[in-house]
């Protein structure tokens, strides 16, 4: 009874050599798991890389077409706001950086010019109507704007180096 048949014997030799090519030494082991860090890591950035354009672009989609509902996806520009108004009776400040575009309106009660002092700029003004004055802000400094022909200041133009 102690001892094996010619096939138990060929059979117990074929499970020890498969026992043995299945042995995977300590350093092979840190190398396959070295090798799985790797590619775990760069999936992650691959993934969040990409995830990130397609949430952007996402919501880039879904805000214009709830911008235009049943339009075409046209983006609506931002309206430009009104100039500031300068009216007499008091001393509006404007400010502005050089090379801004200086934009106010002034509206009066009588009929006079309106001068921008430094820019010597001038414009007549109706009772009751509007001038627009837009110019480049290329002169530093702070200057008077007045109603010329009543003497009375009404804005104050501050112009900052850009």
């Amino acid at each position: 009874m102690g001892r094996l048949t010619d096939e138990q014997a060929i059979a117990a030799n074929e499970h020890t050599d498969r026992l043995d090519s299945a042995r995977v030494s300590r350093a092979q082991r840190l190398t396959f798991l070295a090798i799985a860090a790797v590619i775990a890591v760069v999936a992650v950035l691959v993934l969040a890389v990409a995830g990130g354009d397609d949430e952007q672009e996402a919501t880039r989609a879904q805000s214009t077409a709830t911008a235009t509902p049943g339009a075409a996806a046209t983006e609506t520009p931002t309206p430009e706001p009104a100039p500031p108004l300068v009216t007499p009776g008091k001393v509006t400040k404007l400010r502005f950086e050089q090379g801004d575009t200086v934009r106010f309106r002034v509206r009066a009660d009588v009929a006079d010019h309106v001068h921008v002092h430094g820019y010597d700029l001038m414009k007549d003004v109706e009772p009751g109507k509007t001038v627009t004055f837009s110019f480049p802000a290329d002169i530093t400094g702070i200057f008077e704007i007045e109603l010329e022909d009543a003497g009375e200041q009404i804005a104050q133009l501050r112009v900052d180096p850009g």
